[in-house]
């Protein structure tokens, strides 16, 4: 099997990168295969502190390769192979490290799913955003109809999923679809640039993509049990002792993650 999905680490960065740039990124099963693999990846390896999900030369990702329509068309699809597609991305959101999509050129249909599958979404100048399936006569099926009116409300997610539109960067930013603006030279190595701050940061910082996620669906009760839970877990590892007594000592402090 070729490499379609590849894997770096630098400074505790993380960087899966889709590497079909001739195929302005399009993903077949092999990509999202590799995709599961590369979170495998993340998960096993305890000196990841952060991840970029990017495509390579300038394009997230167009969408599903077309020949994946034809093949459903020939031999139809059923649930449990929709349930595997939609695996490889809520296995990025299920990460307990900061997950960034770093979002350069089109960035539709499964290209935008993944995004939104990713905790925070990173967006250059040349960022189109679509959920495009409409256009298809489908209805997303890889997390959008789940993620979308999460970030942007459902009122916007419902106009964004019926009339298959792009947007562009700034509307993404000022809607919520994204919260960074990345520069129009060096977008990567500016998305490498805050996710090896946030690596560098205390264990706290891996937690909070989870608890917030977990507590959009509890009642105030059991969030705030959760919160307590969670701040006991964190008062009692390396990073909060650490930054006490940097702050003491009138010094940085130096977190380990733990």
């Amino acid at each position: 099997m070729s490499e379609v999905v590849s894997y770096e680490v630098h400074d505790a960065v993380a960087h899966v990168t889709i590497e079909r740039p001739d195929k302005r990124n399009a993903m077949d099963l092999e990509v999202f295969a590799q995709l599961a693999e590369r979170a495998g990846e993340v998960e096993a390896d305890p000196d990841v502190g952060a991840v970029v999900v990017a495509g390579r030369d300038g394009t997230f990702s167009s969408g599903l390769d077309v020949s994946m329509f034809g093949a459903q068309v020939d031999a139809g699809i059923d649930a449990a192979s929709v349930a595997r597609l939609q695996a490889a991305f809520t296995v990025y959101e299920e990460l307990d490290v900061p997950v960034i999509a770093a979002i350069e050129g089109p960035c539709f249909g499964a290209g935008i799913q993944l995004a939104l599958a990713c905790h925070l979404r990173a967006v250059a100048p040349s960022a189109r955003l679509s959920v495009m399936e409409a256009r298809w006569g489908l209805v997303p099926d890889l997390g959008g109809t789940w993620r979308l009116p999460r970030l942007v409300g459902l009122g916007r997610a419902t106009e964004l999923v019926v009339t298959a539109r792009e947007v562009d960067a700034d509307e993404a930013r000022a809607t919520g679809l994204a919260q960074f603006d990345l520069p129009e030279d060096g977008p990567q190595e500016a998305a490498h640039e805050l996710a090896a701050r946030l690596a560098a940061g205390p264990a706290a910082i891996r937690r909070t993509p989870r608890l917030l996620r977990e507590n959009l669906d509890r009642d105030r009760h059991g969030a705030l049990a959760n919160e307590a839970a969670t701040q006991l877990e964190v008062m009692a590892g390396h990073d909060f002792t650490e930054a006490v007594r940097a702050r003491v000592e009138g010094r940085e402090p130096r977190f380990l993650g733990r």
